[in-house]
């Protein structure tokens, strides 16, 4: 069985456990909330930072919030990560992907079956289309596959298939 990988940015772990829209700390300033993310340095940042031309020519992401969570355009993500089956959501005339799962909806009861995401089990709207509700439950799903294809592979390893066996012991032929 061939199943490949994605290799996801080496920067990307860290990226989803960050908490965004906080106030910056080096800038007291109306609108200083830490709404990018410097790939580059790996640090959030607010609009001042990035406009202090520390941050020129570096790599960053713009961190949008819909329904209380955060998400990232989907364009831009896609440049970093293959972002097929992640469902997206329209946000300001945009699509955006959300970071974390989202909230649950209606009742907040978790589902089962083909209509949720495979990790958290949390309703997709196009479940034909979609199996991950984020990019944290993809990163989630491929680590785990990686972790069961590891784990099967050492099994095959151990077990291997033993060599044919000769019934008894060789003799040659008596020489007359």
């Amino acid at each position: 069985m061939d199943v490949q990988f994605e290799n996801f940015p080496k920067w990307l772990d860290s990226f989803l456990q960050r908490t965004f829209f906080g106030s910056c700390l080096n800038h007291e300033l109306q609108k200083n909330e830490l709404n990018r993310y410097c790939i580059t340095c790996d640090l959030d940042a607010c609009r001042y930072c990035v406009s202090s031309g520390l941050h020129n020519e570096h790599t960053l992401l713009k961190i949008h919030r819909h329904v209380y969570k955060d998400v990232v355009p989907l364009d831009e993500m896609e440049t970093h990560m293959d972002c097929t089956k992640i469902q997206p959501y329209k946000c300001n005339k945009k699509w955006v992907i959300a970071l974390n799962p989202l909230p649950h909806c209606g009742s907040g009861a978790q589902i089962e079956g083909d209509v949720s995401c495979d990790v958290c089990k949390r309703r997709l709207n196009d479940p034909d289309q979609y199996r991950y509700c984020c990019i944290a439950c993809k990163v989630e799903a491929f680590s785990r596959k990686r972790k069961e294809m590891e784990g099967s592979s050492l099994e095959c390893t151990i077990v291997e298939r033993p060599k044919r066996r000769r019934k008894g012991v060789p003799q040659r032929a008596h020489f007359y």
